[in-house]
């Protein structure tokens, strides 16, 4: 397997302990430029480009969890990174973040899921994309779809710091297999209820009451492990960009356990 070496974006204070926070599907690590500014004065933080987004390399891989978990762990390596760390993931930055903690356990003390798709099989994330979800109903579902994303690969795009932290231009920079591959295979792989049995670092798992439905009701007929805190805000998926006083509080109480 190739060594890949992503992009990372490093803030905050290098004589304090260590956040890694991976980002989601159709984002960057432009995504937590405001909870980063809540914590950079207490924390070192480490934000990636996950393979195949951002300003990362994008190679031509079938983007599985082993893909990414490698990327990932080589990135960390190159980067010197004091173990242990705290490793932070939003959405489907989040499985990926429960996948490595259960290869790579001694090398995180705390694991923060911020919304991550809690889908029971592949079957009922189809469903509920197609039901409810029109981005991706036209972008993965459609029949022109392949036409309506070579136009907006040909939209000029920004990499200025100053752009939103959910973009129109990261979600444009993905490369198609990124795309395709990442969302077969990690969002619908739909296996974190058995990643979460066999992870055993402290865990919080936080949820929007506002998210998706399906994920609330999943979780309500699911047992989860005694190192996994569950935490609900009144918020949507996106709180670490909507809701980032509360957010950062959340991180805080947590981490200082």
């Amino acid at each position: 397997m190739a060594h890949y070496q992503l992009h990372a974006t490093i803030s905050g204070n290098p004589d304090k302990p260590t956040i890694i926070m991976l980002h989601g599907y159709m984002a960057s690590t432009q995504y937590f430029k405001h909870i980063r500014k809540q914590l950079e004065a207490d924390y070192r933080i480490v934000a990636l480009d996950l393979l195949g987004f951002g300003r990362s390399p994008k190679p031509r891989l079938g983007y599985t969890y082993a893909d990414h978990i490698a990327a990932i762990h080589n990135t960390l390596d190159h980067l010197g990174v004091d173990k242990p760390f705290t490793l932070l993931g939003h959405s489907m930055g989040a499985l990926i973040a429960l996948r490595y903690a259960t290869q790579y356990q001694d090398s995180i003390s705390k694991l923060i899921l911020f919304n991550p798709p809690l889908f029971t099989d592949t079957s009922q994330m189809i469903a509920e994309h197609k039901a409810t979800g029109r981005r991706y109903r036209i972008m993965m579902y459609s029949k022109g779809r392949h036409m309506y994303w070579l136009t907006l690969r040909l939209l000029p795009k920004s990499k200025s710091q100053r752009r939103p932290a959910i973009s129109f231009s990261d979600i444009a920079s993905m490369s198609p297999a990124a795309r395709e591959g990442s969302y077969k295979n990690i969002i619908g792989g739909a296996t974190i209820f058995q990643d979460f049995r066999l992870n055993h670092t402290p865990t919080l798992l936080v949820n929007g009451r506002y998210d998706r439905v399906v994920y609330l009701e999943n979780l309500k007929n699911r047992r989860l492990p005694a190192n996994v805190t569950v935490v609900t805000m009144e918020a949507g998926h996106h709180p670490l960009v909507r809701n980032v006083d509360d957010s950062n509080k959340i991180i805080r109480s947590y981490l200082i356990q």
